[in-house]
C-alpha cells in the first residue's frame, strides 16, 4: 500500500501548483475517467485550474463525468499544442492509473522532455517510473481508491458528483463488484461513496443499459465470432477495423464487451483482438484468476494485472492470435 509520505509528498506537489495538466492511458476506462473527474473537481474547489486531456476519444457513457468536452490528442490538439496557449500556463502533470510510455501514445514523446514535475496516482505492476512523485498502490482495486485516500489525507470535501465519479471508477474496475478484486476495502470505500451523495441505481443505468444500436451490432458480431479453445477454457474473438464501418461502432465501443465472453462457465481466459486504425492489433486479456495474463502481456511491451491486461501487436489479427494462442497453450496444453 501507499505510504502516508507518499501521500504528503502528493499534497504538496498539489498545493505548490496553480494549474495542472491532467491526464491517463489511452483508451480511457471508467477508472481513468472519473479519477479525472474527482481530480478536476478537487482542484477546483482548491481555486486551482486543471487542464483535462485524454488519449483516446471519451466513451459517451462517462460524458455525464465531465461539464465540458475533453479535449482528445491528436483529434481536437496536436502535440505543439502542449506547448503554447492554456496548456502552457501549467505548472504540472498528473498522470492517473498508468506509470508506463506505452499506454502513452504521442504524450509520452512530450513527457520524455520533462517539461513539467509529474505525479503519478496508479495501482499497477507495470512502471517506468514517469513521476517525480508516484503514489503506487498495487493492491488498490483501482486508481480511484487512490484518488479517494487521498482526498481522506487531505481531508477534502466530497461531494455528490465527486462521490459518483469515484464511485464509477470503483464500480467499473471490479466489473460492478463482480471481479476477484472486489475485497472489504473496496466494499467500505464503495458505502463512503453512497453516503456522500453516489447513486448507484443511476450509475448502473448510465453504464450498462445505455447501450447504442450500433455498439450492440458490434456485439453480435462478436458473440458470433467466438472461438472456445482448450477445451473450452479460452474463448477468443476479433474485430476488423472495417467492423467498425459496417457495424456504425467505433473503437471506444469494444469496452468491456470482453466481458460477454466470460458468461460461459468454462472460460478462464476471454481474448479480445482489436485491430487499429494503424493496423496494429489491441489484444485485451481477462482471467478468473487462475492465469496470469500479465504476465502474458509483459512478455510483449503490455501490462496490466493478473487478471486483466492488455498488449499491442503487429497485425493482421489472425497473427496476434496465434501469438496470444501460443502463450496459452503452454499453460493450457498445445491441444486446441
Amino acid at each position: 500500500m501507499a505510504q502516508t509520505k507518499d501521500f504528503d509528498d502528493a499534497l504538496r506537489f498539489i498545493n505548490n501548483s496553480q494549474c495542472v495538466l491532467i491526464t491517463s492511458h489511452t483508451r480511457p476506462d471508467g477508472d481513468a475517467c472519473g479519477s479525472i473527474a474527482a481530480m478536476m473537481m478537487a482542484l477546483k474547489k482548491l481555486g486551482k485550474k486543471s487542464m483535462p486531456l485524454l488519449l483516446s476519444p471519451l466513451p459517451q457513457w462517462y460524458s455525464f463525468l465531465f461539464e465540458t468536452k475533453v479535449p482528445v490528442l491528436g483529434e481536437d490538439l496536436k502535440i505543439e499544442d502542449l506547448d503554447r496557449g492554456d496548456y502552457l500556463q501549467c505548472d504540472g502533470v498528473i498522470i492517473i492509473d498508468t506509470n508506463s510510455y506505452i499506454q502513452l501514445p504521442q504524450f509520452d514523446l512530450w513527457l520524455k522532455k520533462k517539461h513539467k514535475p509529474v505525479l503519478v496516482l496508479d495501482h499497477h505492476v507495470t512502471s517506468d517510473g514517469l513521476g517525480d512523485v508516484e503514489v503506487i498502490d498495487t493492491t488498490a482495486a483501482a486508481a480511484g481508491q487512490i484518488v479517494l485516500d487521498l482526498f481522506k489525507h487531505a481531508r477534502w470535501d466530497i461531494d455528490p458528483a465527486i462521490a459518483a465519479a469515484l464511485f464509477v471508477s470503483l464500480s467499473t474496475d471490479t466489473g460492478w463488484f463482480r471481479f476477484s478484486n472486489t475485497d472489504s476495502r473496496v466494499y467500505g470505500d464503495a458505502g463512503r461513496l453512497i453516503d456522500a451523495g453516489a447513486r448507484p441505481a443511476d450509475i448502473y443505468q448510465v453504464l450498462y443499459q445505455n447501450f447504442s444500436v450500433e455498439r450492440f451490432r458490434l456485439l453480435t458480431l462478436l458473440m458470433e465470432r467466438v472461438e472456445f479453445l482448450f477445451d473450452n477454457r479460452v474463448a477468443i474473438g476479433y474485430v476488423n477495423f472495417a467492423d467498425f464501418a459496417i457495424t456504425g461502432a467505433t473503437a471506444r465501443d469494444t469496452e468491456n464487451l470482453i466481458d460477454e465472453y466470460r458468461r460461459v462457465g468454462s472460460v478462464e481466459v476471454a481474448v479480445l483482438c482489436v485491430e487499429q486504425k494503424d493496423s496494429k492489433i489491441r489484444c485485451s486479456l481477462r482471467s478468473r484468476g487462475g492465469v496470469d495474463v500479465q504476465a502474458i502481456a509483459s512478455k510483449f511491451g503490455g501490462g496490466g494485472h493478473k487478471a486483466a491486461a492488455g498488449v499491442t501487436l503487429d497485425g493482421p489479427c489472425e497473427r496476434a492470435k496465434q501469438i496470444i494462442l501460443g502463450e496459452l497453450g503452454a499453460i493450457f496444453g498445445d491441444k486446441k
